[in-house]
């Protein structure tokens, strides 16, 4: 936690965070980005966001060229909802055909296991959000 001085402005308060967190993340050799630095001082000190980007940006600017405004982990999400949401509608699809074709008579389990790879795929992506939000929520 950083210590901050009782007569110091919030402005300083927020840079002191930014600079503790870029130097804690790079002690633990943990990747982080400008989009969770300004993250960390809203929540922390109760900037509005468009500040704490603003800040963020000016800091490591000067400071900290280095620190990318994004990382992978922060775009990983929405394209795992995608997967999930894709993979479900696909998986009833063809469990319709495979019940479809099991009341015909005809040859079915290839249609079946393939719902089930693609309810097994969704499942799992589904598995693989919530991992990340509660990771985020812990972080």
């Amino acid at each position: 936690m950083p210590n901050f001085d009782e007569g110091s402005t919030p402005r300083d308060k927020a840079i002191e965070l930014i600079a503790t967190e870029i130097a804690k993340a790079d002690f633990d050799r943990i990747p982080t980005s400008r989009q969770r630095l300004g993250q960390q001082v809203t929540a922390k000190l109760g900037f509005p966001p468009g500040e704490a980007y603003r800040l963020v940006d000016e800091y490591c600017d000067d400071k900290a060229p280095g620190v990318p405004h994004y990382l992978q982990d922060e775009f990983a999400t929405p394209y795992l909802k995608v997967l999930a949401v894709v993979n479900s509608i696909l998986g009833i699809v063809t469990a319709y055909w495979a019940a479809h074709t099991w009341r015909l008579g005809k040859t079915s389990w290839p249609w079946f296991l393939t719902t089930a790879l693609l309810v097994g795929f969704a499942g799992y992506a589904f598995f693989k959000i919530v991992q990340k939000e509660s990771e985020k929520i812990r972080d």
